[in-house]
């Protein structure tokens, strides 16, 4: 058996809010930097992206690859729910057969736009046609508050989605704003595989790559995915790597129109009514309660029945708004136990900070995109090695030869000692360190 390095899951340029310059060249650059050996195509069903990867893409040793990176045949798919699902191919074969099937239920995915294609099925449907093809399926980013299997207001179990075709979904994307800790508390997820994957809109380091799964496998090729979530034949996950939570976009819970998010503090002096104490911010509305646990527990419960007006819209627009469940509190809706319980099979979860991030902690500096970055990122991945190696395994006292600030917050970060301001209503969450 080998080990493998894969981010399954990202976009194509024919996807809405997806980089242009996204292409095999600049895919494979940054699965270079972030020492990847596997990473999706995204997009597969669409026209012009499926004939690009057919014309590029070498079978080679068991797989699809382009300079020495190899390509699993994948795309995402929106159901009649609104319920987002990730799909793997096993050929190019198979794409165009789905393709044709999907033909009459789908408005737009043969569009320029079409990369993330709406189907007009059912998740029963769409999961039973696709296994008919030999392709494979399960719910992408199944936490978020936006086109996911377990948001607000929609399922509490996989059983209850996916009916009868409940046996051919074996595998779930926990998203960036979850991790197995939080997943691992929902009973009914006990028996499926987890993978952390990027979702990628970009080709940039901070975005493509930004979470991955390490494969034990024989060879890169979509048979032996299949078998390592299947969890058979020893192939197996064994590693999930991927943002900590809280700098996910969509970790706190937040008002649905005016996106500032909802925090609780601690307040001993406060005898006001709870609820009514409350101060709002350009991005936050934070309440103050003598036990601010339990008024939390109290406000997720009524967020949960949608009786939640946002206070900030309230008083600045003139009209009501409601606040939405993030990942961490629609967990705690769903929860069977407070704490996780991981089945055997379950494979470590680290959660990792961006090496992007980290420079920008170093440097002050708020654009992820700056030469500074740009330049001190390249410089590190040319002397250190790719970011998953500086990030994870390489010696702390190497890294200090380099930046002793960096290697401060690499340290840090890999005893679970820094503090995180949460993500939510689509902003990402930020590392609070001083140093």
């Amino acid at each position: 058996m080998k080990i493998y390095k894969a981010d399954l899951h990202i976009h194509g340029p024919h996807s809405i809010a997806v980089s242009k310059t996204m292409n095999l060249d600049t895919i494979v650059a940054t699965c270079r930097h972030k020492g990847l050996n596997i990473v999706g195509t995204g997009d597969i069903l669409q026209p012009n992206w499926q004939k690009y990867m057919e014309n590029n893409l070498k079978r080679e040793n068991y797989g699809l690859v382009y300079k020495n990176i190899y390509f699993i045949l994948q795309t995402e798919i929106e159901d009649s729910e609104s319920i987002h699902h990730i799909v793997f191919f096993p050929d190019f074969n198979s794409v165009k057969e789905i393709q044709d099937e999907l033909k009459p239920h789908s408005k737009n995915i043969l569009n320029e736009w079409g990369g993330r294609p709406r189907v007009n099925l059912t998740p029963p449907e769409l999961v039973d046609m696709l296994d008919e093809h030999g392709a494979i399926i399960g719910p992408a980013h199944a936490f978020t508050p936006f086109k996911a299997i377990f948001r607000q207001d929609r399922y509490e179990t996989l059983e209850k989605c996916y009916q009868d075709s409940i046996k051919k979904v074996f595998f779930l994307e926990l998203g960036l704003s979850a991790n197995t800790d939080l997943a691992d508390r929902l009973g009914c997820l006990k028996d499926v595989s987890f993978l952390s994957n990027s979702d990628a809109h970009s080709e940039h380091p901070r975005s493509l790559g930004r979470e991955f799964n390490q494969f034990e496998i024989e060879h890169p090729s979509f048979e032996e995915i299949e078998l390592a979530l299947r969890r058979k034949n020893e192939r197996r996950i064994i590693l999930n790597v991927g943002l900590h939570p809280k700098l996910g976009k969509y970790y706190n819970m937040f008002c649905s129109k005016c996106r500032r998010r909802v925090l609780f503090k601690k307040n001993i002096t406060s005898t006001i009514l709870p609820f009514s104490n409350y101060q709002i911010t350009h991005d936050f509305i934070t309440y103050f309660s003598e036990n601010p646990e339990k008024s939390r527990a109290e406000y997720i419960n009524q967020v949960s029945r949608n009786k939640v007006i946002c206070p900030a819209c309230k008083e600045q627009v003139g009209k009501s708004y409601k606040i939405r469940l993030g990942v961490s509190e629609r967990i705690e809706i769903l929860s069977s136990t407070k704490t996780p319980q991981h089945p055997p099979h379950r494979p470590p979860y680290i959660n990792a900070i961006p090496l992007i991030d980290i420079i920008r902690a170093v440097k002050g500096i708020k654009s992820t995109s700056t030469k500074t970055i740009k330049k001190m990122y390249d410089e590190i991945i040319k002397k250190l090695g790719p970011e998953f190696h500086v990030l994870i395994d390489l010696d702390i006292q190497e890294i200090q030869k380099y930046n002793e600030k960096i290697a401060l917050i690499i340290n840090a970060f890999r005893k679970d000692e820094i503090e995180y301001l949460p993500g939510g209503g689509g902003t990402y969450g930020e590392i609070k360190i001083n140093i």
